[in-house]
């Protein structure tokens, strides 16, 4: 009876691994992941970022949630890392507004060689703001936020 139990034992783990290997692991090696490698659009780059901004549960910039969001560049980074720095400001950099809106959108983008402009305009009246853009390498990210005035 025990090297029955064995023997059944040892027939499950190999179908596991065999399974395993033509359904889990050879696919991708033989026709490739699936994924696409198409570098996201400017403007697909600022909603997928401002969707995440006005949904993040608490302040993005009192908690440095934007410091490690790959949308950014390093030097956006730097620049909200100075202003928050004192911790008293009137006006979110990045909404260009003191409170959050219930939706943004962003608009089609202008693309001039490796930098890109998107206008964005949010659910209060009349509310618009721009954002530049830098591509490195194939990815864009965001590199300023301009505030109409």
């Amino acid at each position: 009876m025990k090297n029955t139990n064995q023997v059944a034992f040892l027939i499950i783990l190999v179908a596991v691994a065999a399974a395993t290997l033509f359904f889990v692991i050879l696919p991708p090696i033989l026709y490739g992941s699936g994924r696409e490698t198409k570098t996201a659009a400017p403007e697909q780059v600022v909603q997928q970022f401002y969707d995440w901004y006005v949904s993040y549960q608490g302040n993005p910039l009192v908690d440095k949630a934007y410091q490690g969001n790959e949308l950014l560049s390093p030097a956006f980074i730097a620049h909200l890392d100075d202003f928050t720095r004192d911790g008293q400001w009137r006006v979110d950099p990045v909404l260009c507004a003191q409170d959050v809106p219930n939706a943004v959108t962003a608009h089609p983008a202008q693309v001039s060689g490796e930098r890109a402009s998107v206008e964005v305009t949010t659910s209060f009246t009349g509310h618009r703001l721009t954002v530049e853009l830098a591509k490195a390498g194939d990815a864009w990210s965001i590199d300023k936020v301009a505030c109409s005035r």
